[in-house]
């Protein structure tokens, strides 16, 4: 499959001045030379083409350059993506976007074609390079957390002078937050554990959700609303029936029609009724009133024993967990060959302890199991217990406030003296209460049956079990080619010989060889092993995505293999001013890895930056498209160039 790669990259300035950089297909190139002289800002030129929020050019370049162009090229197709460079701040919103055949960068930049805004730009780019979904109109906007854009694709094509030889940093960005969050969110898609229609699903399954549960809030709430007004109607009519304007309580299953129909009732009656005294209603209530507060406590108590009981397990639950994480350090173990997982050699005691083990790990997948089956059993009773208590409560509430009416309705007629002028207020009570308040609870919500089923439908499409499976057989992927590919590279205890396992996370440690101690990024230590895992990773990944066809571009953009070598800063660097034969040879140890496995990964391109020119190697100086020294006063941008109007 061929893949996209950097065919050239132009800086313009003014008066028609151009500065074209020319590179390679499916080859390693070099460009070496002295510090100062823009090197790096090959990186940030692609990054700000790819569009970047941000222009990270540097000072000069700023200053005396106007544009800036990307040619990329894949088979016989073309994209070429250019963009006015700011003096100074964020980068500009207009961009140049123009795909076809056999196009070619302009002499000037004032003949870039295909002007447009950066979000137009970007999705243009990624519907070249194969990033689905972006003729989704809410996608398009990016707010949403997970999908896929071309700002995602930057940290698998570069290895910048902050991360080569970083020990907390894994890939370009990874150690900015507002970054971190997009990368941990789309590398199961670079990774082909998903597609771009998964992607959607997913999505559309969040958006119903959240819709799902804004209903069940505003239910929830209609629901008070409702409570509320059931409350306040028993009352009114506990308090009609106390001074006989009806002939019995209102019954506590009672829909609130019925309540609101009996109030009605009552306010269209006349207010000379007979009088039934309210003394038997008020002793009903207070007796329902006493049996559920008995039945409140005795639910408190069983709340008790049933919160204290998922304390122990969320404690269980922990420690399985790490004990079934400790599995896949014992998944590398052969057990079943007849050898001792700790010494090696054939024995009875080695068989001994791998039946040992086997039986362990038996045990802990049957604890997985039940911690698995227990904890949902333990949250619905929770659930259950839960909403008895609330029911029981507004249940009570309601109870209290009739009984509330009735001491109202006695402690009134006490002063009044007048049971018939009492009845005259009840039932003014009841037709304001009628006229104002009931109207506002009479509300249609909506139906959440249909959304239900939607939502199940995507569930199902999403598939969890199946995206952990193939995640997890990416990442087994990637393990196998690092762990390859870091015994190519020249490292020091304890990386030589060590596995690399990596995780999606993104997360990469070492299995070291004499122990099998699992060591993290921050415990290897030594320049050289952060530079050999660095490679080993970003060309595993480049493999991956050929693999899988992920719609990465087969570009790898790296800055200085020399770092742990040579000193800092300076001019360009002969492989001889090495102190160390050892230094010496690990250089070219790692020159012959680029360019071996270049020539081993279809349609791979890298541009390496670099201090040192290794003359005694002929591949090395046949790829180098630069030589940028003191000496020769090339730079990236011409020294004669004028400033910027």
């Amino acid at each position: 499959m061929s893949r996209w790669n950097v065919r050239e990259i132009a800086f313009y300035g003014a008066g028609g001045r151009r500065r074209t950089l020319e590179f390679d297909l499916n080859k390693v190139n070099v460009i070496t030379g002295a510090s100062g002289t823009g090197k790096s800002a090959i990186i940030d030129a692609i990054d700000y083409c790819l569009g970047s929020k941000s222009c990270k050019l540097p000072f000069f370049v700023r200053t005396h350059a106007e544009s800036v162009a990307v040619h990329w090229t894949r088979g016989d197709a073309d994209l070429i993506l250019g963009r006015k460079i700011p003096k100074s701040g964020s980068g500009t919103d207009l961009m140049y976007v123009q795909a076809g055949r056999k196009l070619k960068l302009p002499e000037r930049s004032e003949e870039l074609e295909g002007p447009t805004n950066r979000d137009t730009a970007r999705a243009l780019i990624e519907n070249a390079f194969g990033i689905r979904d972006t003729d989704n109109p809410v996608a398009a906007t990016k707010s949403e957390k997970g999908r896929a854009t071309v700002r995602d694709i930057p940290p698998y094509l570069s290895l910048s002078g902050d991360v080569i030889i970083s020990r907390g940093t894994l890939l370009h960005d990874l150690n900015r937050p507002e970054k971190a969050r997009d990368i941990k969110a789309t590398i199961p898609y670079f990774l082909g554990a998903v597609d771009q229609a998964s992607v959607l699903a997913a999505r559309t399954l969040r958006q119903l959700e959240a819709a799902l549960s804004r209903i069940e809030r505003e239910s929830r709430a209609h629901q008070r609303s409702q409570g509320l007004l059931t409350q306040r109607a028993m009352a009114l009519l506990t308090q009609a029936h106390g001074v006989g304007l009806t002939s019995g309580l209102p019954a506590t299953d009672e829909s609130d029609k019925v309540l609101l129909d009996r109030l009605a009732s009552v306010a269209a009656s006349s207010v000379a009724l007979s009088d039934e005294g309210a003394s038997e209603a008020r002793a009903t209530l207070e007796e329902e009133q006493r049996e559920l507060v008995l039945e409140l406590q005795s639910l408190r108590g069983k709340r008790q024993m049933l919160r204290q009981t998922l304390r122990e397990a969320a404690g269980y639950e922990t420690t399985v967990s790490a004990q079934a994480h400790k599995l896949k350090l014992i998944e590398h173990l052969d057990l079943g060959d007849g050898r001792c997982p700790v010494c090696d050699a054939r024995n009875d005691a080695g068989n001994a302890m791998a039946e040992q083990i086997h039986e362990a790990l038996g045990i802990v997948a049957s604890e997985v199991h039940a911690v698995d089956g227990m904890r949902p059993r333990l949250d619905d009773h929770s659930g259950h217990i839960e909403r008895l208590i609330g029911s029981r409560y507004d249940r009570l509430r309601e109870v209290e406030a009739q009984l509330g009416g009735l001491v109202r309705v006695e402690e009134d007629s006490e002063v009044t003296g007048s049971l018939l002028q009492e009845r005259a207020r009840v039932a003014g009570r009841i037709d304001q209460f009628l006229d104002t308040t009931a109207q506002d609870f009479q509300t249609t919500l909506p139906g959440t049956m249909a959304l239900e089923e939607r939502i199940e439908g995507l569930r199902e499409q999403v598939d969890p079990q199946a995206r952990r499976e193939r995640l997890r057989d990416a990442e087994t992927m990637v393990s196998a080619f690092a762990t390859e590919m870091l015994a190519d590279l020249p490292t020091e205890v304890p990386a030589t010989g060590s596995r690399v396992v990596f995780s999606s996370t993104p997360n990469l440690t070492l299995v070291e060889p004499s122990r099998r101690a699992v060591l993290t990024m921050a415990e290897i230590g030594s320049d050289q092993n952060y530079l050999a895992i660095h490679l080993a990773l970003a060309f595993s990944l480049q493999k991956l995505f050929q693999t899988v066809r992920a719609p990465v571009p087969g570009l790898l953009v790296i800055d200085q293999i020399s770092r742990p070598y040579y000193p800092k800063g300076g001019d360009e660097k002969r492989l001889k001013e090495m102190d160390k034969d050892d230094d010496q040879m690990a250089m070219q140890r790692i020159v012959r890895f680029l360019f071996d496995e270049t020539a081993r990964q279809a349609g791979l391109q890298v541009i390496l930056i670099e201090h040192a020119y290794i003359e005694e190697d002929p591949e090395y100086v046949a790829a180098v498209k630069g030589r940028w020294t003191k000496a020769s006063g090339v730079k990236l941008i011409p020294s004669d160039w004028p400033l910027r109007a």
